[in-house]
């Protein structure tokens, strides 16, 4: 019986993963893996791909898997993505090929959302800025004066794994925790664990500062539009650690001018350095640059993890799945 082909792109080529799970991949499947600096072209791709039976890649080395090179690799049974969100890829264009497409819904939840508070505290406390003008580079008269965090109420959109874990290290704060989500298996169990659920317009109005760690679904508009940030309460601080497109950037900026917004921090970069310098000079901008989850323990984690899932994938016992023929998807991967 021919042995099932399993390729897998990373940066790290075969040190992606702990040496024991190479062991024992070598054992079930024939695997290759291929040293990328970024995502292959469409020849390039096939030409890597053309015999797999699986895929193994992080962000960073997958190949776009649109409908030309899928025609172009029939043998193609699954995906085994090293990232949580998935937001890039057509699902249904997977589902409807046959392809399976699992994730790592849970490797970073603990980073993650340690860093929406360290972003919320940083808001609050103007930390940065502190920094700044102590090193001469934020001007001598720029105002250090903050806010506390007890006492106050948040608002999590979002109550998946990175919200729940957020809503209890807010609570250790003090704060009062609310929060909204439309899934609701997610809305019990946040309820379960204290989390005050409503829906967005009253966790809106009723937060001081709010925090998004929702999934983003392609095409979807943003949860945090004009209209919704006009239903915040005056002052309030802002915090997304998702993907920049929960939020519409230019009326987050726009809501930063007129003093609507206190604050807003993302774990991107979503500002113009000229046309947006007010803003940045000023404090009320934060950008972490997509690094929540860089940390010692996730990548550490993360290695074992998504070698675990490529030994499972290949044994047709895939976890963390997104899409997978026969198999029971994941309500959602926040």
């Amino acid at each position: 019986m021919t042995r099932a082909r399993l390729v897998v792109l990373s940066r790290q080529g075969r040190t992606s993963v702990p040496e024991d799970v190479w062991r024992r991949l070598d054992t079930i499947c024939e695997v290759t893996a291929v040293r990328c600096d970024g995502s292959p072209g469409l020849a390039e791709a096939v030409g890597l791909l053309a015999d797999a039976d699986y895929l193994g890649a992080t962000n960073l080395c997958l190949p776009p898997l649109d409908g030309r090179l899928l025609d172009a690799l029939p043998r193609l049974r699954g995906v085994v993505l090293y990232a949580t969100g998935y937001d890039h890829l057509d699902v249904p264009d997977l589902r409807r090929r046959g392809v399976g497409l699992s994730v790592l819904p849970d490797y970073a939840t603990t980073a993650v959302a340690e860093h929406a508070l360290a972003m919320l505290l940083a808001l609050a406390t103007r930390l940065p800025l502190a920094h700044d003008r102590s090193r001469g580079t934020a001007h001598p008269g720029t105002s250090l004066r903050g806010v506390e965090l007890a006492g106050r109420t948040v608002g999590v959109v979002g109550l998946g794994r990175i919200g729940t874990r957020f809503a209890g290290l807010a609570r250790a704060l003090g704060m009062r925790v609310t929060g909204t989500d439309p899934d609701p298996v997610a809305a019990a169990r946040a309820t379960a664990a204290g989390v005050d659920v409503g829906g967005l317009g009253d966790v809106l109005r009723r937060a001081d500062a709010v925090v998004l760690a929702a999934s983003h679904v392609g095409g979807r508009p943003a949860i945090l539009g004009a209209r919704e940030l006009e239903l915040a309460r005056p002052g309030t601080f802002i915090v997304n650690v998702g993907r920049p497109a929960l939020v519409d950037t230019p009326a987050a900026l726009a809501a930063l001018r007129t003093r609507r917004l206190r604050g807003y921090a993302v774990d991107d970069v979503v500002a113009d350095p000229a046309l947006d310098a007010d803003v940045l000079r000023e404090g009320r901008l934060l950008q972490t640059g997509h690094s929540a989850w860089w940390r010692d323990e996730v990548l550490e984690r993360g290695a074992r993890m998504w070698g675990d899932s490529l030994v499972r994938a290949v044994t047709g016992r895939p976890v963390g799945v997104v899409t997978w023929p026969g198999h029971t998807e994941l309500r959602a991967a926040g």
